[in-house]
């Protein structure tokens, strides 16, 4: 698993370059770590700073990810060997350099561009429609203020420019992509020599001196992290629902107080766009071939043509490759001009060209909601639900908080728990870092187990769906355990390390001698090797038959061909090593080219901007002074 994400860990660019806006939001928790290691910062770019600050969100960022995806299994090694330390400081190092080219480049980023992008982001919609309470709400919850974050995503504005520009020179002919389609359909068989890895474990012999060498000079390495083990009571909210009446009066307070905030529905309308790039420096010319274009598409749209097609064929935001829609949007909520023209118009209408940054517009509105405001009784489920979730709360506070005071007078958990009908729950040792199945994201609870002596009680803890109130059971401090302890663990590494030298040495020898005798099957039988063969495949599959996905091997495949038919080096899995050459082959079905011609053009030319923005960042690092420090980060 580890691999497979290394191997796709770069994908960023694609996500970056061709997003029109991605919001991320980081907990900056744990961001202290950073801050009292005596490092001002962890770089600099032709003498432009990157802060700690910078890195240390990115880096819980990137954290808080691999923990959502390995569902609590994430360990300290496996996050060491992700190795995110270096892959952030060059992405940060990258935006850096990306930043200083837009602005001597004079991009900039207006204000109606800044508010347009925030708005069309799904994380700050209610009903698919922007909304400002939940915008401030979730910048407020994550300790970012909106200049900052507004500052940030401003900056991935200028970029996203910035690459447009670096990208649109790049093309693609007809010629390249029946090229391409030939060699990617065309139906290949395979000779190949499995090595697997177990052959050469057993001939690896250890003695004793080599694992005390190792344990020797690798203690930094061994050091396991300080662990605690504890137990608690848990109140889960939901457990108090049952005790909780609602009033009527209750409900009808409730309401008079968040009427116009919560149950006051503006007009909204659900809106298709258009957009038509128009540099603001353009020559009057081309300002008016843009314009009589755009006249020409209104006409269209309004004539019956279909607009979702028309965006495919002609709309020059990224949007377009999704149908240019930007959802449901509220009144009192999108630039002036833009408002006033979607506001304007009736269900089914198509706007004249608006003036934009960037450009022209055209919106079609689909769909039209009248403002509304709720009546108590339309209400009253939702209200209800939420006065019943916030008593119940409060009361798994009260009973939490009763229970504390009871326990530092000295009551034990057993005690607590048999009186409140609840049970004593002991985790398992786990390391700062870790996530408790049974607890899960919840940064307080960890915070304040590793806070706990011998026989100190914790504050009342919060999770995301229970109390929590803690007693440490045990504490291990950070150590290296015993050679004895671990010398199986040591035996195993050392073992592994030996029979992969001894695999890619054998490997390399029998690629070698198959390059001298240009024969896969003399070659097999001379060594006492079985020979195999995928049988025919399409060349482009992600895995081979009979071998699966090998690292280092694009999806067009391992090129070879009759021509050339040794593969050019050993292909590698985790657990084996292959020598690959060309057998035989069929014809791609150029019939199908047409039907597919689509999908590979976006495909080739995402993979050709890819290479054309990675040769602009190489040539702005090969200007640049850059200058980084090692921050050790995961290495405990």
């Amino acid at each position: 698993m580890l691999d497979f994400l290394r191997k796709r860990k770069r994908s960023w660019i694609i996500t970056f370059l061709l997003g029109i806006i991605i919001v991320v939001f980081v907990a900056f928790y744990g961001g202290t770590q950073f801050q009292d290691s005596g490092v001002l910062h962890v770089g600099t770019v032709n003498g432009e700073i990157i802060t700690q600050r910078e890195f240390a969100q990115r880096y819980q960022r990137e954290v808080n990810r691999y923990r959502d995806l390995f569902k609590g299994s994430l360990t300290p090694d496996m996050l060491k060997s992700l190795n995110l330390e270096a892959m952030l400081i060059e992405d940060l190092i990258n935006k850096k350099l990306a930043l200083q080219e837009a602005r001597r480049l004079g991009i900039t980023i207006t204000d109606d561009e800044l508010a347009l992008a925030i708005a069309k982001a799904p994380e700050f919609q209610i009903s698919g429609s922007f909304n400002k309470g939940r915008y401030l709400q979730l910048l407020g919850a994550n300790k970012i203020s909106p200049a900052e974050f507004e500052d940030e995503q401003r900056e991935q504005l200028m970029l996203q420019r910035l690459y447009e520009v670096v990208m649109d020179a790049v093309r693609i002919t007809d010629a390249q992509l029946q090229e391409r389609f030939r060699f990617a359909q065309e139906k290949i068989n395979l000779n190949f020599i499995r090595l697997p890895l177990n052959d050469f474990t057993a001939s690896v012999k250890l003695t004793d001196d080599e694992i005390n060498n190792f344990y020797q000079r690798n203690q930094a390495m061994l050091k396991e992290p300080p662990k605690v083990q504890v137990e608690y009571l848990a109140y889960p909210f939901d457990k108090f629902t049952a005790s909780v009446k609602i009033t009527d009066l209750e409900i009808e307070d409730y309401y008079k107080a968040n009427r116009d905030t919560k149950f006051r529905k503006p007009r909204q309308a659900k809106v298709k766009y258009i957009s038509l790039r128009l540099a603001p420096d353009a020559a009057a010319k081309e300002k008016e071939a843009v314009k009589a274009r755009a006249a020409r598409i209104v006409a269209d749209a309004r004539g019956g043509k279909d607009f979702n097609q028309i965006i495919k064929e002609i709309s020059a935001d990224p949007a377009s490759a999704s149908g240019g829609d930007a959802g449901w949007v509220v009144q009192g909520q999108l630039p002036p001009q833009l408002e006033n023209t979607v506001f304007s118009l009736a269900k089914g209408q198509v706007s004249d060209a608006i003036d934009a940054p960037g450009g022209l517009q055209i919106v079609k509105v689909e769909d039209l909601k009248e403002e509304k405001t709720e009546s108590v009784k339309e209400a009253g489920a939702e209200i209800t639900k939420t006065l019943t979730a916030e008593k119940a709360k409060r009361a798994a506070a009260a009973a939490a908080d009763r229970d504390r005071e009871k326990a530092l007078s000295g009551v034990d958990f057993a005690k607590l728990a048999g009186e409140s009908a609840s049970s004593v729950n002991v985790t398992r040792m786990f390391a700062n870092g870790e996530v408790l199945p049974e607890i899960g994201q919840s940064q307080e609870f960890y915070k304040n187990a590793f806070a706990l002596d011998a026989k100190g009680i914790s504050p009342i803890v919060e999770g995301n769906a229970a109390y929590y109130l803690l007693r440490l059971k045990q504490k291990k401090e950070a150590a290296v355990p015993p050679l004895a302890e671990i010398r199986p663990k040591i035996e195993q590494n050392i073992t592994g390390s030996k029979a992969q030298d001894l695999l890619a040495h054998k490997a390399k020898t029998l690629l070698e001698q198959l390059r001298k005798e240009k024969n896969i099957a003399r070659l097999a039988e001379q060594n006492g090797l079985k020979l195999d063969e995928t049988g025919l495949f399409v060349r482009g599959a992600g895995q081979l038959p009979k071998i699966g996905e090998l690292q280092d091997s694009t999806t067009r495949g391992i090129p070879v061909s009759a021509q050339n038919p040794i593969a050019d080096k050993v292909y590698k899995q985790k657990d084996a090593a292959y020598i690959i050459a060309f057998k035989s082959s069929e014809p791609a079905d150029m019939t199908r080219f047409e039907q597919e011609k689509d999908t590979l053009k976006k495909q080739t030319l995402s993979e050709a901007q890819q290479r054309v923005v990675k040769k602009f960042i190489d040539g702005l690092k090969a200007k640049a002074d850059i200058r980084t420090q090692n921050l050790g980060v995961g290495e405990s």
